[in-house]
């Protein structure tokens, strides 16, 4: 089985602000020493049992699947610029290039996936109640709900790392439970204390006094997966997300992903993910293809529809995760499908075009 490695693009900010002290048995291989990359390198033992080559040649299959910084002019000539994020609080992440802090500083608005700022003292109350995170009226055998057993354990570790107990998957509704696995273990040891990149995005624009649009609602993953209906996508979920716990993690795994990301490859990140994904779960990668096609495809159609007003007045940074970029249905190829020119910008230390 392949090692785990990084949660790179698909969590949301608000998880960061979840993470409480837990049992350090409980989740005893995310370390510091296999957290903190002292220097990001690619390591040909990360991507076993495909090799690099393997996993570059589907990416080069992609659409657009190098680089990070996009710059985005609607048919009236009005430039904006889209950012892929990394959902980290690692240092070599946080160290944004000067020419992206450089057009957060100048943004008109930056937008974002979600908005964690709170609105109001009711909003602030509110997520301390969190009375519809837990399930009512029914016991729920997760065994028997068709998760993995392995990542199913994999789960409860870390419910249990979390200070929520082994038995939190029973208790708490599925979109809740998603809303502690969306955040890397990696980040427990910075949380509350430095950002995620996108959180450093949204200080940036603060200091600058430039104003944040929310693409999307904070809890609107959590509330999809509680609704009648999406029963079957839940479980494609927690497989997916509890599959990214895996304790034999190592250093090499996450120096891997993060040289990666910034060497601008998110083509050749999204092949390594769904490899090692369909080896986790042994499906072919078919669980985390279902999964994608909401929080990449259908997602990416959603913010294109909600930004795109603001971008015929430009001055937009668009800050999302970077596995939204590439593909024929990410979000470069649905703005230039949508009639603006989107070129890349080369940055330094990334492969060049």
């Amino acid at each position: 089985m392949s090692r785990g490695r990084v949660f790179l693009a698909l969590a949301t900010l608000a998880q960061s602000a979840l993470v409480v002290a837990g049992p350090v048995s409980a989740q005893a291989w995310a370390t510091r020493a296999v957290c903190d990359v002292a220097a990001p390198q690619v390591h040909e033992s990360a991507f076993a049992p495909a090799t690099e080559a393997e996993l570059a040649a589907v990416a080069a299959a992609m659409p657009n699947p190098e680089g990070r910084f996009w710059r985005v002019v609607s048919p009236q000539g009005a430039v904006s610029h889209l950012w892929g994020t990394m959902h980290s609080a690692d240092r070599h992440v946080l160290d944004l290039p000067d020419l992206v802090q450089k057009r957060i500083g100048e943004a008109r608005v930056v937008a974002l996936e979600i908005d964690p700022v709170l609105s109001g003292r009711a909003a602030y109350a509110a997520q301390f109640e969190r009375g519809d995170w837990f399930r009512t009226g029914q016991e729920v055998a997760l065994a028997d709900s068709g998760i993995d057993p392995h990542v199913l354990e994999w789960i409860r570790l870390r419910a249990e790392g979390l200070g929520w107990g082994r038995d939190a998957p029973e208790r708490l509704t599925p979109g809740a439970l998603a809303e502690l696995l969306l955040s890397d273990p990696c980040n427990d040891f910075s949380s509350g204390v430095l950002p995620i990149q996108d959180g450093r995005i949204q200080m940036l624009a603060m200091i600058a006094g430039v104003p944040i649009q929310a693409l999307e609602a904070p809890d609107r993953i959590r509330l999809y997966l509680d609704s009648p209906g999406n029963e079957a996508f839940a479980v494609d979920f927690l497989d997916v997300y509890g599959g990214y716990l895996n304790p034999e993690t190592t250093r090499e795994d996450r120096a891997t992903s993060i040289a990666l990301y910034l060497q601008g490859r998110i083509g050749m990140m999204l092949a390594w993910d769904r490899s090692y994904m369909a080896d986790v779960l042994g499906d072919g990668g078919a669980t985390l293809d279902r999964v994608n096609d909401y929080l990449l495809d259908h997602r990416n159609r959603q913010f294109v529809a909600r930004i795109q007003d603001e971008l015929e007045t430009g001055g937009v940074l668009i800050a999302i995760g970077c596995f939204h970029l590439p593909g024929t249905a990410g979000m470069v190829a649905l703005l230039r499908d949508a009639g603006y020119t989107v070129t890349r910008i080369p940055l330094p230390g990334e492969t060049q075009p």
